[in-house]
């Protein structure tokens, strides 16, 4: 499911030769290498705040999530399981849900909740009201996922995998996985970016 409503006004004003505001401008998303600031800071579902600065010394695997995404019924049990995998490995996994429309209810989220219960979800799940920190990341789909080093470093950006359809099984290219793994073993990443489905 694509994300970001700020990217359908911005292209509205564009089509209608209208000047785009400094304030409406979309911030340059983060670039491989980059270090995210610390400062960066999202609300779970239930009102807790957290800081990416208090994951600093994790791994951090970001991916943008929705309830309702087609893609993320595929998707979703895959993240689970690198939770259940990672999890003891020092790797915190943030979902991230910038869908304004299914967070418009704002707290306490039951829809998420019953969601989250339902499926099993084991990750922490944080809202973007306005997607200020969607913009941040360049977020554009669920899942689009980012891996974060222990210094807050971006090391990987793109899909989860190459099998959005679940066709693939255990011939699919983990991304993330393997973006985890070189960055727990301390090697670049092999693969830091590719294409986002969803």
């Amino acid at each position: 499911m694509r994300i970001g409503a700020t990217v359908l006004v911005l292209a509205a004003l564009a089509v209608a030769g209208t000047a785009i505001p400094a304030a409406l401008q979309a911030p340059t998303p983060f670039a491989i290498g980059a270090t995210i600031p610390g400062t960066i800071t999202l609300k779970d579902i239930d009102g807790k705040e957290h800081s990416l600065g208090d994951y600093r010394g994790k791994i951090v695997f970001i991916h943008f999530w929705s309830i309702v995404c087609p893609y993320e019924k595929l998707a979703e049990p895959k993240c689970i399981e690198l939770q259940k995998t990672y999890a003891d490995k020092g790797v915190v996994e943030i979902a991230i849900n910038a869908n304004q429309k299914e967070i418009a209810s704002g707290a306490p989220y039951a829809n998420l909740r019953e969601h989250a219960q339902a499926a099993g979800v084991n990750f922490l799940i944080t809202v973007d009201h306005g997607n200020t920190v969607t913009d941040l990341f360049g977020g554009q789909t669920t899942p689009h996922c980012f891996v974060i080093d222990r210094e807050g470093v971006l090391r990987y950006a793109g899909a989860l995998d190459d099998d959005p359809k679940g066709a693939k099984g255990a011939q699919a290219t983990a991304y993330v996985r393997d973006a985890i793994e070189a960055v727990l073993a301390g090697k670049p990443v092999a693969m830091a970016t590719t294409k986002p489905y969803g």
